[in-house]
């Protein structure tokens, strides 16, 4: 391990104009250091007063003949350029996995390395516990990845804690926030179009974490000395049902709670139809796997970072929920 604990004048971050790297370099550019973005996609949709950086590179870092130099003069990388969310299991999905979490990190690293930068903080998710239950896991837990998006990150994982360089990994849940994607963006507007069905309180428990705290807690690890070579989980320290995850969407919306819900047996029921279905070969749309994104348990315990380190963090869902909808539905 080299020197860590020193002060973060220089930072690489890739997948800097997602939806986490916009944010991380807002606060890396607001605290003084110099900012280095790299990412695959143009940044067109930022007019010339919102550039949260002082260099901007559009590259696919697939390819190898867009890292030379990119770690140059850069004391601390924050990788958080990935494939997240799964679209299929088709051959090609997988060369994807393969190629944006696992190849590209290894060339990352390689970059990193024979540049001599100090610190390298690695975004991974809870994916790689598993898909989750109902007791909360920890650190502590081997890791059971079930997708490709779990099996590539923990791959990635391995490659950075072998490279000799001083890394942090955090793993996150489901991130919410102002300008959130994805699942969670896609129920707001279900939600609101008042077409979300009336879902059973099933007592399911699921983590969380606001974007806003993922990049405090990447910017606290950056910074501590204590962090380096660790693994922490970051959530923001509650758990969610999905019945009350919905129920908080709806009065943030301004729209009344349903005086009925589906009965969860059904919803059982019709995860063990579609179980069938699959074992024909034939395609569903609901099986145990949707059933547990829905009504399952996906709970985890992130006391190590703040017990080691002092973090804590500054968001709940209640609190950003309005602002959440608000750019989603403007």
């Amino acid at each position: 391990m080299g020197d860590s604990g020193q002060p973060l004048r220089s930072a690489l971050v890739t997948g800097a104009a997602g939806f986490l790297g916009l944010q991380l370099c807002r606060l890396l550019q607001k605290d003084g250091i110099r900012v280095r973005a790299v990412d695959r996609v143009g940044v067109d949709f930022l007019t010339a007063t919102d550039v949260p950086w002082d260099d901007f590179i559009q590259a696919d870092l697939t390819d190898p003949e867009s890292f030379p130099g990119l770690c140059d003069g850069i004391d601390t990388v924050f990788h958080l350029a990935a494939k997240t969310h799964a679209t299929g299991a088709s051959a090609r999905d997988l060369a994807d996995y393969e190629a944006l979490n696992v190849v590209l990190t290894g060339r990352l690293l390689g970059q990193a390395t024979k540049t001599g930068v100090k610190r390298f903080l690695f975004t991974s998710s809870v994916k790689v516990l598993g898909e989750g239950q109902y007791e909360p896991q920890t650190e502590s837990d081997p890791a059971r990845p079930e997708s490709a998006y779990g099996r590539t990150k923990l791959e990635a994982e391995n490659r950075v804690r072998a490279s000799g360089l001083d890394i942090t990994i955090l793993r996150m849940p489901l991130i919410y926030g102002p300008g959130v994607k994805g699942n969670l963006e896609n129920m707001i507007r279900a939600i609101a179009r008042r077409r979300f069905p009336p879902l059973p309180d099933t007592g399911n428990r699921r983590s969380l974490v606001d974007a806003r705290d993922v990049v405090r807690a990447l910017k606290h690890c950056a910074e501590h000395p204590a962090a380096a070579g660790r693994t922490y989980l970051v959530t923001d320290g509650r758990w969610y049902s999905t019945f009350a995850l919905a129920a908080c969407i709806r009065d943030a919306l301004d729209l009344p709670q349903p005086s009925w819900t589906i009965p969860d047996f059904l919803f059982r029921g019709a995860a063990a139809v579609g179980e069938g279905v699959v074992k024909l070969g034939l395609p569903v749309v609901f099986d145990q796997s949707v059933y547990h994104k829905l009504l399952g348990s996906a709970c985890y315990n992130s006391l190590a970072i703040e017990q080691e380190l002092g973090f804590s963090p500054h968001y709940q869902l209640e609190q950003s929920l309005p602002e959440m909808v608000k750019g989603i539905l403007d």
